[in-house]
């Protein structure tokens, strides 16, 4: 992996990279300007002390001689008795102006004194209030950019994902992340209605607030959301240390979790000690061959070190999978014969670690079939899982289904369930056995 994906992949942002320059819409207020371009049209009530004094301004205009224009236009401010015309043409002519100058600090004002008085077409207003964004944003000044930035976000009828991006990033330079976490979800929200694939560094963003906002419920279900799209070890590895936060480190829900993450060709653990908790969570489990092959990838993909103790765990690991093997069949043989699915269930575990993924899938199915299965959403989970080894997808898919269904309702089995029915669907129709072995 490059330099520059792994730093797009940081997920606490550095405040350097929220910086935000928002560009300038070249004649955003060409339409207003035309419109008033010729200030003495028959349809307008324009005073007669204006039309004295404006008919050689609009000359001056005509020949494009802004700082005479703006020389002049102090005048009008003594009209005794000024009509609305008068006022929106002095504003307009105000406009190009400062414009045409190129007073950046004059056209500002121009386009504040413009909005404020209610002269710009409706088509237009998201448009300027983006030139004021545009130019608080060269001054540095973030509140007045944010400011303008909002209200061109609000006018406009064609913002476009980014637009709420660049308004999330700007509220979160002004550490105003509850609002930032709201525009950032509206990006990812609005690319998904256009069916665009959101852009990775949304989520990561959103993870930033979630984190400043301590919603750490939130900030799960976003890192979800994200792992679907953008698989990866650092957020499996987020992922799973929020369950094992919030879920006091429930065994079931911990051995579902890490198996859901090392097995995603895609995912995996991004450190030595989520690798070394999963093998340790595996053997108390009864599933000896998912900590050997856990620790297996970790030490492939250099994030284990191949040390002679972590070796040792290997070691134990396969001796107890080559115990298995010659115990499993009597096993089985017994649960056949046990009224309980529970029991058919636990030993398909067993065949499960073995890496006898047909076995395991036949004693589930059995004990799930004769009932008095405990947690049913897990052992659907461990079914889904075997399926998937298998390569039959369409079935696997079933079984998570049925292990979702099964799950109460926002509950982390559930949750793991939706996480592998994401996999499934992102994988489309290459076979999974192809990746079980990598």
């Amino acid at each position: 992996m490059t330099a520059w994906k792994r730093c797009l992949r940081v997920l606490a942002v550095p405040a350097a990279a929220l910086a935000v320059t928002v560009a300038v819409l070249p004649l955003a207020v060409a339409k207003d300007k035309e419109a008033a371009a010729q200030p003495q049209a028959a349809q307008a009530n324009y005073s007669k002390e204006f039309k004295k004094l404006g008919a050689p301004v609009q000359n001056l205009v005509n020949a494009k001689k802004w700082d005479e224009v703006l020389a002049a236009l102090p005048q009008f401010a003594s009209l005794p008795t000024p009509t609305p015309d008068d006022l929106k043409a002095v504003a307009t002519w105000r406009l190009q102006a400062a414009q045409g100058a190129g007073d950046a600090d004059e056209f500002a004002a121009a386009i504040e004194d413009f909005l404020a008085k209610g002269y710009a077409e409706p088509q237009n207003v998201g448009a300027m209030h983006r030139q004021l964004a545009a130019h608080y944003s060269a001054k540095k000044d973030t509140a007045r950019t944010l400011e303008h930035f909002q209200k061109y976000v609000e006018s406009d009828s064609e913002v476009v994902p980014e637009d709420f991006e660049t308004l999330g990033r700007l509220y979160m330079q002004s550490n105003q992340y509850a609002e930032a976490c709201q525009n950032l979800g509206k990006a990812i929200d609005l690319a998904k209605s256009r069916n665009e694939k959101p852009k990775e560094m949304w989520f990561q963003l959103r993870d930033r607030c979630f984190i400043e906002t301590k919603d750490n419920a939130a900030r799960l279900s976003n890192l979800e959301a994200l792992v679907t799209q953008y698989p990866d070890k650092e957020y499996y590895g987020r992922i799973v240390a929020l369950y094992q936060a919030q879920s006091s480190d429930d065994r079931i829900v911990m051995l579902n979790a890490y198996r859901l993450a090392a097995s995603d060709p895609e995912g995996g653990l991004a450190t030595v000690g989520a690798y070394l908790a999963y093998a340790d969570t595996a053997l108390v489990s009864g599933s000896p061959g998912e900590a050997q092959r856990g620790i297996e990838r970790g030490i492939k993909e250099g994030i284990v070190p191949n040390a002679s103790s972590n070796q040792q765990l290997v070691t134990q690991a396969k001796n107890a999978v080559a115990s298995d093997k010659k115990s499993l069949p009597g096993e089985a043989a017994s649960a056949a014969k046990n009224p309980k699915g529970e029991v058919d269930v636990k030993v398909g575990l067993g065949f499960f670690s073995t890496g006898d993924y047909a076995q395991a899938v036949e004693l589930v199915r059995r004990g799930i079939a004769k009932g008095g299965v405990a947690r049913l959403d897990d052992a659907n989970l461990l079914l889904g899982s075997a399926l998937l080894e298998l390569g039959k997808k369409d079935e696997a898919r079933a079984a998570f289904e049925a292990a979702k269904a099964a799950a109460p309702e926002g509950s982390y089995l559930g949750r793991i369930a939706d996480l592998w029915l994401a996999r499934i669907a992102r994988e489309g129709t290459a076979p999974a056995a192809d990746s079980a072995g990598e």
